[in-house]
């Protein structure tokens, strides 16, 4: 659908705190709903996971398994930016079955941006490391840099994702002119809503490794030899159980994420849905 003609960069400025309470706010005002509509896509990359372990020897399995596993993310993010632009009250299917045109069209915007980050990070750290090479102690802070700058670009190009979960035609193009002085405030939104989070699994992969795990080599010998493979195959229940426990952690912050950016795509392009949306299940497959 197209509801309006979008207006050529940002009609309001994105206010970093306001819009990272609002995010939190629709999370956690939302907790049941998003139980429900998270089910599905955690058991989905449960599955994944579970058949990822015994395949990382193999790179083609692991390619595929590494795509298939942002399809229960395209059905969570597809939905709960539906839910947050639109005001549903009904949580929205999260089964494999409500899959159809729209989650198409936003896992290929995910590949594109995955492309982008990545393709950045190669270009990028040839320069990174040709200075490294020259002055070592500068590799820490240009590689930070680095992953700053990636960050930046892809939040320009963040508005894609809200667009296209509601069904509109909207460009990359579109998305960098929208988030024009908008960009490091989308980084900041986003750094505040996941560094909480990010240092909880710190802490609890810190606890897994201490606890869970055998074979982590101690001496500078068993660490020269060390096989990350085999130690991942040799600990697999342990490495799977700690990968459920991530996913579970991180949809606080995945919902919390997607709200935010969905809140500021439309208080920045002053978007408005039209008196009748269609839900996903009704899109054309």
């Amino acid at each position: 659908m197209v509801s309006q003609i979008p207006p050529e960069q940002a009609v309001h400025d994105i206010p970093v705190k306001t819009v990272s309470g609002l995010a939190i706010k629709t999370v956690m005002g939302n907790l049941p709903a998003l139980t429900q509509m998270a089910l599905f896509p955690f058991l989905l990359s449960a599955l994944i996971t579970a058949l990822s372990i015994p395949s990382l020897g193999n790179p083609l399995s692991s390619w595929i398994l590494s795509i298939l596993a942002y399809v229960p993310h395209t059905l969570f993010a597809v939905a709960w930016h539906r839910r947050t632009l639109l005001d549903l009250q009904a949580p929205e299917s999260t089964s494999i079955t409500s899959w159809n045109r729209v989650h198409w069209q936003f896992l290929l915007k995910i590949i594109i941006l995955l492309a982008i980050f990545y393709g950045m990070g190669m270009i990028g750290s040839l320069p990174v490391l040709t200075i490294g090479a020259a002055i070592p102690s500068l590799v820490p802070l240009l590689f930070l840099g680095l992953m700053i700058a990636m960050l930046y670009v892809i939040a320009r190009l963040s508005f894609i994702l809200p667009a296209t979960a509601v069904g509109e035609k909207y460009s990359l193009d579109t998305s960098w002119k929208h988030t024009n002085k908008q960009g490091w405030r989308i980084v900041a939104a986003f750094l505040m809503l996941t560094i909480p989070f990010g240092i909880l699994m710190l802490l609890i992969g810190m606890f897994a490794f201490g606890s869970l795990f055998t074979g982590i080599p101690i001496t500078p010998e068993e660490a020269a030899n060390f096989n990350i493979l085999s130690f991942i195959q040799n600990n697999g229940p342990a490495f799977f159980f700690l990968q459920l426990i991530i996913l579970i952690v991180t949809y606080l912050p995945t919902a919390a994420v997607i709200s935010m950016l969905s809140i500021a795509f439309k208080g920045c392009t002053g978007w408005v849905p039209e008196a009748s949306t269609p839900s996903t299940d009704e899109e054309a497959s």
